[in-house]
């Protein structure tokens, strides 16, 4: 209602209608929010003009000590505008200032959460975190669901007469967000936040199995006779039943991580193919394979709602920024190549997250906005 009657008085004033003392509120009001006067530096001193306004207009508008309560709207309308200026104001210079992590004042930032869109051949788009639990679509022989546990679930309808019309089928995860997907063959896939799984419908019955990845995704195959394969924009992974992780982000140029959890896979590049057992990692930079020991536990710590820390500090921070949807900078003295080993929890808030990494005192961390920036 106090605002109904602001924007009325304003309205008055712009129409000429307006009585001079009404026709001063508004011109204190607009040069106020010109100005932006006073300078607003804490919570305190906002608490403190705030309560000097409703005095001042209260005084300014109604000198006398009685004020009738026919008019007494004119005074609350004023003073919800400029308190609503005020506030602006406070808030927008929070978010231009730069915070040290050790010092930080502004909003909380929270880390991501499960969600996914999920887009079809006729470029139709679901937003999967919206989507109540229960069938979503029916496409092509197939039902499209979401079960109780946030999970997407393919199966087979046998209500539907049987098509040979193949629909493609795109799961994208944004900053921020990962997901979970049984495909129609019983596979079970996870994908990383900024990660996109495309598969067709007709994976269940075709003679290949085959998914494309951006990204990271971590794959539980069904065992088949019919081979299962992982591609991305530099490799292949061939299998037949087994559970492994392909980190496969374009920022990492070129370079694609495959890891064995159990069984057996076949990783094929440009210039050559490897096979690797539980426990090794193949790593494909440029189409050269190289294969080493790697501790699965620290690979999977993102499917398990941890960061894994080992590793050097620009990759680290580049997961953290992809996870809390930040954009990373790196200032001309920021030790990227800073070896780095630990756990922590994807369910902090981003503050928490960066003073556990601090404690190392080997590196520093800014925060202006949605932007982090890395420092000695």
């Amino acid at each position: 209602m106090e605002k109904k009657l602001g924007a009325q008085l304003v309205e008055k004033y712009l129409t000429g209608m307006a009585t001079p003392k009404e026709r001063h509120v508004v011109e204190e009001w607009y040069a106020f929010n010109r100005t932006g006067e006073p300078a607003i530096d804490s919570p305190e001193d906002f608490i403190r003009i705030k309560s000097e306004m409703w005095a001042a207009i209260d005084h300014r508008l109604y000198p006398k000590v009685k004020v009738f309560r026919k008019h007494r709207w004119l005074t609350y309308a004023a003073a919800v505008l400029l308190i609503a200026c005020v506030l602006g104001i406070y808030k927008w210079q929070q978010s231009q200032r730069e915070y040290e992590v050790a010092n930080y004042a502004g909003p909380v930032i929270k880390g991501g959460h499960t969600g996914a869109t999920l887009t079809l051949s006729d470029g139709s788009e679901i937003d999967l975190n919206a989507a109540s639990v229960g069938e979503i679509v029916t496409k092509q022989g197939l039902s499209i669901s979401k079960n109780e546990e946030g999970v997407l679930v393919y199966t087979a309808n046998n209500t539907e007469a049987p098509t040979d019309k193949v629909i493609s089928n795109t799961i994208t995860t944004k900053n921020g967000e990962m997901y979970q997907i049984v495909l129609p063959d019983g596979s079970k896939a996870w994908i990383n936040a900024a990660s996109q799984l495309t598969f067709d419908s007709d994976i269940a019955s075709s003679a290949i199995r085959m998914v494309h990845l951006q990204g990271e995704g971590y794959f539980e195959v069904s065992k088949n006779t019919r081979t299962f394969i992982v591609a991305t924009a530099s490799q292949r992974v061939r299998v037949l039943g087994t559970h492994f992780n392909v980190n496969a982000y374009a920022e990492s140029k070129g370079l694609v991580k495959t890891t064995l959890v159990e069984g057996k896979v076949k990783v094929i590049a440009q210039n050559g193919e490897r096979m690797i057992k539980p426990g090794e990692q193949a790593v494909n930079r440029l189409g050269q394979i190289n294969v080493h020991e790697q501790d699965t536990e620290e690979i999977l710590a993102w499917k398990n709602g941890f960061f894994k820390i080992d590793g050097n500090l620009h990759d680290v921070m580049l997961s953290i920024g992809r996870w809390y949807d930040m954009d990373i900078q790196f200032a001309a003295d920021a030790p990227k190549e800073l070896n780095l080993w630990g756990y922590i929890s994807r369910s902090n808030d981003l503050i928490t997250t960066l003073r556990q990494i601090e404690r190392t005192n080997k590196v520093k961390f800014k925060i202006k906005e949605r932007t982090i920036t890395v420092t000695q």
